[in-house]
């Protein structure tokens, strides 16, 4: 195991999720026992999320970014961080981020979520704040389609890793725990 204790990890849960759900646990606890300080904040009614919610929870949370902050975002939660980055002022920057399952364009499935990728993103200046970024997707998502993960990407030159048969990467799925996207940090 690497040491992170040079680290601070913020890991944001998505869309009907909490900081309890899925893998999010398991990898608080995994990078904690490596030294890391970790967040896994509760966004307000993740049932029905309000972006401007999110953010100002995001603001209270993560009030500074810098070299040691690694950002984690899962489904919703990833557009959600990206937005957080490019609040902060110009010449902030962060040690780096990793999207699991991101997708910054609407969800014909999940209407109720448009607001949050309304506007678009300003990719490059969100290639300019980290240096590490990293996007993990699967070939069989059914909740956020793998292009949208994948176009994504492509558009903030992430290093990707395609996980087969990963799903939405949801605890019903089987991932309690996720040791690739471990291994992924330790790029960090």
């Amino acid at each position: 195991m690497p040491d992170f204790s040079s680290k601070q990890f913020v890991i944001v849960h998505g869309y009907m999720a909490s900081p309890e759900a899925h893998w999010f646990p398991w990898l608080k606890a995994r990078l904690e026992q490596a030294g890391a300080a970790v967040q896994v904040p509760a966004l307000p009614f993740s049932q029905n999320p309000d972006p401007q919610l999110w953010a100002e929870t995001l603001e209270t949370v993560l009030p500074h970014l810098n070299e040691r902050t690694v950002l984690i975002g899962h489904s919703l939660g990833c557009v959600t961080l990206l937005r957080h980055v490019l609040s902060r002022p110009e010449g902030e920057t962060l040690g780096g981020y990793v999207l699991v399952s991101g997708f910054d364009q609407p969800l014909q499935t999940l209407p109720q979520l448009d607001a949050f990728t309304a506007s678009p993103l300003d990719y490059a200046d969100l290639q300019r704040r980290a240096a590490f970024r990293a996007s993990v997707f699967s070939d069989n998502d059914q909740i956020v389609a793998p292009q949208l993960s994948r176009a994504l990407a492509a558009a903030l030159e992430t290093t990707t890793l395609e996980v087969p048969g990963g799903g939405h990467f949801l605890g019903r799925e089987g991932y309690e725990q996720f040791p690739a996207l471990l291994d992924l940090l330790r790029q960090a």
